[in-house]
């Protein structure tokens, strides 16, 4: 739809611009909702720096493991160009691999992130896992509008309600071949809709020590695995009859439950005051 905003000397990538204004306001809201927990707001700001590294580095690098597979198969056509012109294929190979993001790669990167911050300043990381566990789904549900200008991550051939009719987009050339079902705005009214739903349960002291974070985990993970059905683009790759986005749903489902019983959360923060 809107691919870049053109501001007369320069093209600006839209998804980059409103992604990057939906972080910077959930730092301001974390820093405001840091008290709660006892933590510091320069402890949340820089645990979020930390996060957005992990989140560029794990995107980036599923995206390079979900395209290997199609690399491999097309190993023989990339050698040869190699031969032809070197640099113009290094840049094609870099592009290939590195061109794009996976949404749950960046997720369990900015866990890391947070997670290395937290070990290396000896934090609990607990309380940053209630802090950020609205947030989350707050950046993705701005992140998936970017999504939907810039004509990525869309949805199914449709032609029932609400059906959109992308305009031709050299990046994308099948985008625009047939009606799509809006995947991205769906997907951002549910992460907007799981935003709200947390931060209202974020006033119950009882859904602390990370079960707000499992709640997140369980809802994003059914969502995502149903919306994955309603996707139409297939750069993501798939092993058996499950894309890789499914697959890591299945994964973290489990790790939500865990999560919201709590009894591990709740032994590892003993051990922590105690000093084991």
């Amino acid at each position: 739809m809107f691919p870049s905003i053109h501001l007369g000397f320069a093209d600006i990538p839209t998804y980059s611009t409103i992604f990057l204004a939906g972080f910077f306001i959930a730092i301001v809201i974390a820093r405001k909702i840091a008290g709660r927990y006892r933590l510091a707001k320069e402890d949340v700001l820089y645990g979020a720096i930390y996060a957005a590294i992990g989140i560029l580095i794990g995107s980036k690098l599923l995206y390079c493991l979900t395209r290997l597979p199609s690399l491999i198969q097309k190993w023989d056509a990339v050698a040869a160009g190699f031969d032809k012109n070197f640099m113009q294929t290094l840049l094609f190979l870099m592009n290939y691999l590195f061109g794009g993001l996976v949404f749950y790669g960046g997720l369990i990167g900015a866990f890391l992130g947070i997670f290395c911050y937290c070990k290396q300043y000896h934090l609990s990381y607990v309380p940053y896992m209630d802090v950020f566990a609205p947030l989350i789904p707050f950046v993705h549900g701005i992140g998936r509008i970017g999504c939907f200008c810039s004509g990525c991550c869309y949805g199914i051939e449709y032609y029932g309600p609400f059906a959109i009719q992308f305009p031709y987009n050299e990046a994308v050339p099948q985008l625009s071949q047939v009606p799509r079902f809006p995947v991205q705005l769906l997907e951002a009214l549910m992460n907007f809709l799981l935003c709200g739903i947390l931060f209202c349960l974020m006033k119950k002291k009882n859904l602390r020590n990370g079960r707000l974070m499992g709640i997140y985990l369980i809802y994003y993970s059914i969502a995502r695995f149903l919306l994955e059905m309603l996707r139409g683009d297939k750069i993501r790759g798939s092993i058996s009859v499950f894309s890789t986005s499914q697959l890591i749903s299945l994964i973290l489902l489990p790790v939500g439950i865990v999560l919201v019983r709590g009894k591990w959360v709740e032994k590892h923060c003993k051990e922590e005051k105690s000093g084991v």
